[in-house]
């Protein structure tokens, strides 16, 4: 566990490493290209533009506190959703380099969340455009964005470890994960807002859904909404959970996927 975390910890100070393959995969994912990773981002714009309004009207929801709070929800679940569906398969897809050169295994998942933060920088211009159209207060608080975006790494860092080692394992998990990150997307707080649950049966859900919780420690702040000292507590909790299982798999396991691709 000691030489697992050292080797992490290593890798997770050279960013120049990681940081560079992460640029060089988006420009050669998008060469020729005249926007690039844009052109993401416009897909994601047009679809918070369209499902935004028509959800903000059948649920009677005020489109300028719907749409930025659905925008915000939306881009972050995106970031969740894709690190953990990539990661999933990162030694899959990275099985010809594992193979080829003797490097840790944690730079390949460094390198994936690297890619995703940058995409996921790509769309913070939408929320920028949605507080120019829809400006909602600034307050000292959105500054507690940069901390909860810290846990969400941290448990995207973890769960990536161990998912793409069970995938490696077990190559079925990874439909399966898929799938279930599908169903997870509609118990989580991103077209419906807490306050459509709010006094029913499906309020437990707020509480029980981590991804909610995860989601909340990012969007609230930058919407200058205050953050309960529970979700906090939750956040790190969680963060600390992954991480130690993470280290563990890394730990027992990273020495076997070589053998397993």
């Amino acid at each position: 566990m000691q030489a697992a975390a050292k080797e992490i910890l290593a890798q997770v100070a050279r960013p120049d490493r990681w940081g560079t393959l992460a640029l060089m995969d988006i420009s050669l994912r998008y060469r020729r290209t005249v926007i690039g990773p844009l052109w993401i981002t416009l897909t994601l714009a047009a679809t918070i533009a369209s499902v935004g309004t028509v959800y903000a009207a059948l649920f009677k929801q005020d489109i300028t506190s719907f749409l930025p709070t659905f925008a915000i929800g939306l881009i972050v679940w995106t970031l969740i959703a894709t690190t953990l569906q990539e990661g999933s398969s990162i030694f899959v897809a990275s099985a010809h380099l594992i193979k080829a050169v003797p490097a840790p295994l944690v730079v390949h998942v460094l390198q994936m969340i690297a890619r995703n933060v940058l995409i996921f920088a790509h769309h913070l211009v939408i929320v920028l455009l949605l507080y120019i159209v829809m400006p909602w207060p600034l307050r000292a608080n959105m500054l507690l964005a940069v901390p909860g975006f810290a846990i969400l790494l941290a448990v995207l860092l973890g769960g990536s470890v161990v998912l793409g080692m069970l995938c490696a394992r077990f190559r079925d998990i990874g439909s399966a994960i898929v799938s279930g990150l599908q169903f997870v997307f509609f118990l989580t707080p991103i077209i419906w807002t807490e306050d459509t649950v709010r006094g029913t049966a499906f309020h437990w859900l707020i509480r029980a859904n981590p991804f909610a919780t995860l989601l909340d420690l990012v969007r609230r702040p930058l919407l200058s909404q205050p953050t309960d000292p529970e979700q906090w507590l939750l956040g790190v909790i969680y963060a600390a959970a992954v991480a130690v299982i993470g280290l563990g798999c890394y730990a027992r396991y990273r020495h076997r996927v070589a053998y397993w691709l």
